[in-house]
């Protein structure tokens, strides 16, 4: 599975009944503008996560960083739809993916301007 770059807010919950109540709602709202205002909100008031304070922001998923059920998921998610619930060892997550960092080969291996050997003037 190719790594995407995606930036992800989510609501932790205790129980399924609940996640999937906040998620009807959601899903529900007219706009994506509108479904984000509100997942912040619900997020503030809701959710069991430290990230609560700031929406539910996660920001960009590093790998292996986030509950790995959380990380797959996310991965297949497309920008600005809510989904879940998905279950982890923390809880009922119901997320969004907010952005996408556009990945592209910039040809640049990281070797440039490395000296190879022992360099100049030694032995």
């Amino acid at each position: 599975m190719a790594f995407r770059s995606v930036r992800v807010s989510h609501i932790v919950l205790s129980t399924r009944d609940v996640a999937d109540l906040l998620l009807e709602n959601l899903k529900s709202c007219e706009s994506n503008e509108l479904m984000l205002k509100m997942f912040a909100k619900l997020a503030k008031k809701y959710s069991a996560c430290g990230t609560r304070k700031k929406g539910g922001d996660l920001g960009y998923l590093e790998h292996n960083t986030a509950a790995p059920e959380l990380e797959k998921a996310a991965m297949k998610a497309v920008v600005g739809e809510v989904l879940g619930p998905i279950q982890s060892k923390f809880g009922y997550h119901v997320f969004v993916v907010t952005e996408e960092e556009k990945m592209i080969d910039s040809g640049v291996d990281g070797l440039t301007g490395m000296t190879i050997g022992a360099g100049d003037g030694t032995l």
